[in-house]
């Protein structure tokens, strides 16, 4: 079997858990474009998402660095401007997906701002401050993380921009935040879930390649999960030839 590259697990791993007919906003990452037709492509035909060219379900010939290429436009049933995001949002979504230079425990993410609120330093990344400044009500947000280290994964972000638990059980609802929170996360050497007693995150398995040890020496905090971890499902030989005809310029095999 052909080995996956770390990118290519994330991306088949996050398009397993998408459904027929469910709709949902994607992010700018070629991991999530990739994913998202993945998923159209083999088990979710009627899978709804508007990519980050605000084009609704772009059936491109291939995947480009950055989902804001125009090209991602190619064959779209539509084009929206943000405007059109925002309500789409308002009225329900049943997926997102998050990534952060940092994500906690409790599945909080951070890609505004490092240190403290005097002397951090921001940072030039868009996007999910939608999830606690704006109502959008996802039934379900996904976590990705293409590194997997202490600095990535922290005890507590600096600060919140995508609102996972919080501190922990019942802060969703004690502060009337939309949604269901982070159903899981994702990096490029293991899969996360989050337990619902406490809202930490734990370990669900490791991806070929990689243990539980080495997973838990690469976390900022301490990792729940099994005593004896599984492995991460690989790719099948159907879903890594359907990625690669997507992606011939390797850009998910890159590191």
């Amino acid at each position: 079997m052909v080995s996956a590259a770390p990118k290519e697990i994330i991306s088949v791993i996050l398009a397993r858990q998408l459904r027929n007919g469910w709709k949902g906003v994607t992010p700018y990452s070629p991991i999530i474009v990739a994913a998202c037709v993945l998923a159209r492509r083999l088990h979710a035909p009627g899978l709804t998402f508007w990519s980050g060219t605000l084009g609704i379900n772009p059936e491109p010939d291939r995947i480009y660095p950055t989902g804001t290429d125009p090209r991602n436009l190619k064959s779209v049933e539509a084009i929206r401007d943000f405007y059109d995001v925002f309500e789409y949002g308002e009225t329900g979504c049943d997926f997102m997906f998050y990534s952060g230079l940092q994500i906690d425990r409790r599945g909080n993410a951070n890609n505004v701002r490092m240190g403290g609120p005097n002397t951090g330093r921001p940072l030039r990344v868009g996007g999910g401050q939608a999830n606690t400044s704006h109502p959008v009500v996802d039934e379900r947000f996904y976590l990705f993380a293409p590194q997997h280290t202490p600095e990535v994964f922290v005890e507590r972000v600096d600060f919140i921009s995508v609102a996972g638990f919080l501190d922990g059980p019942g802060d969703r609802e004690r502060l009337r935040l939309p949604g269901g929170g982070p159903a899981l996360c994702v990096s490029e050497i293991a899969l996360m879930d989050f337990d619902p007693a406490d809202c930490c995150m734990r370990l669900v398995s490791v991806h070929p390649g990689h243990t539980a040890d080495e997973v838990r020496a690469r976390t900022g905090f301490e990792l729940g999960g099994p005593a004896v971890v599984p492995e991460t499902t690989p790719p099948s030989s159907e879903e890594l030839s359907i990625l690669r005809s997507l992606d011939p310029d390797g850009l998910l095999r890159a590191p």
